[in-house]
């Protein structure tokens, strides 16, 4: 329910500060926003099988199924990056990424060219468009708006949370 409620949150936001949307083409999106060089395609692809996810990010990845939620639903993680996937079919064999949540200042996120982590001053991002209502510089595909990348920044002008949803 928490995720259901930030991602409407993160929806209602993002379509209301359009302006302030840093666009992303499609090999920007899928090729160029990378999780410790691992592109955002290898983990859409991977469908949140355990053992591509720990190809891509180390044998600590850990699952957790959730088959309560309105879908079924998958969580994986370790101590510095987490994943959900769903599967609205309920057919436990198509998942799709619904989040990224970076866990630590461990992972490198790559987008525009830029190599960002938790820790790093505001200045990293250049003139690119900030979003001064939540705070954050916030990415999207440019077609359809059905992934945002998020990076939060705190009252010392230092990213506090990145997140990456898609809808």
């Amino acid at each position: 329910m928490k995720n259901i409620i930030l991602t409407i949150t993160i929806l209602f936001a993002t379509i209301s500060c359009k302006s302030q949307l840093n666009n992303l083409n499609d090999t920007e999106l899928f090729d160029g926003i990378r999780f410790n060089n691992v592109t955002l395609s290898q983990i859409m692809k991977s469908k949140g099988k355990l053992n591509q996810m720990k190809i891509l990010f180390g044998n600590d990845i850990q699952e957790k199924s959730n088959d309560t939620a309105p879908f079924l639903a998958k969580f994986l993680w370790n101590d510095n990056i987490s994943f959900g996937y769903e599967d609205e079919t309920d057919s436990g064999n198509n998942y799709d990424l619904t989040y990224i949540r970076i866990r630590s200042s461990n992972v490198i996120v790559n987008v525009k060219g830029l190599s960002i982590k938790i820790g790093d001053d505001k200045n990293k991002f250049g003139n690119l468009l900030f979003n001064s209502s939540d705070s954050s510089y916030n990415f999207t595909d440019k077609d359809t708006g059905s992934v945002g990348l998020s990076f939060k920044i705190d009252r010392s002008n230092k990213v506090s949370a990145i997140e990456l949803i898609c809808f």
